[in-house]
């Protein structure tokens, strides 16, 4: 009876040993092969907001949407690449702008305002780290103004690109180059040309670390 039950207990955990490592296998097998077999998209890669060299082995583009709250999330595994400390990654940010968000678009403009200040990452970071306070508030661009403040710049300017939407034509450029490589959601990435479709966000730091490793 013994004999019986050590022999059950073996089957049982080879069982449970085969089922973890296949899970663990599909898993490592899927994040590879989003990346691997994937269509190789034409992005131009002149446009956007850039940090890094446009001679990097690896190019990670994000189409993003300043009031979407997955895109908030994303920007806590983003901020490493926003130092630019490895000259092998680019990190470009596009504007997608979602319909249903009322003050994405002002957010974007906003931003690029910031930009030509030469501050748009500082702005970026600041528009994700209070999005819920500007998307609740009843007068987004008083508080944009008052993130301008913040980071010490022209108030006037920004307020001028707002009310003559200056930027208009650069978001909308980004929208329509998203729109044609399938971009229907926010965030959307693209690692050297290849959508990624991870399952978290740290997945997205590891198909990174992966393809330095295939560039180097």
């Amino acid at each position: 009876m013994k004999t019986e039950t050590k022999i059950l207990g073996i089957i049982l955990a080879l069982t449970v040993a085969l089922l973890v490592g296949g899970v663990f296998f599909l898993s490592k097998q899927s994040t590879s092969n989003d990346i691997k077999d994937a269509t190789v998209y034409q992005i131009d890669y002149s446009k956007g907001q850039k940090i890094g060299s446009d001679s990097a082995k690896v190019k990670l583009v994000e189409f993003s949407d300043f009031e979407c709250p997955a895109c908030a999330a994303a920007s806590n595994y983003t901020k490493k690449y926003e130092s630019g400390e490895n000259p092998d990654i680019q990190f470009i940010y596009r504007h997608f702008p979602l319909p249903q968000h009322e003050s994405a678009k002002k957010a974007a403009l906003v931003a690029e305002a910031a930009g030509e200040q030469g501050k748009f990452w500082q702005m970026h970071d600041k528009l994700f780290e209070t999005q819920f306070e500007w998307e609740e508030s009843k007068d987004s661009t008083a508080f944009f103004l008052s993130l301008a403040k913040e980071l010490g710049l022209d108030e006037e300017k920004i307020k001028k690109a707002i009310e003559e939407n200056t930027y208009a034509a650069k978001i909308d450029a980004d929208l329509s180059e998203g729109r044609s490589l399938g971009v229907n959601s926010t965030p959307t990435f693209y690692l050297n040309g290849r959508k990624l479709n991870f399952k978290s966000f740290a997945d997205l730091n590891t198909a990174v670390e992966e393809e330095l490793k295939k560039s180097n």
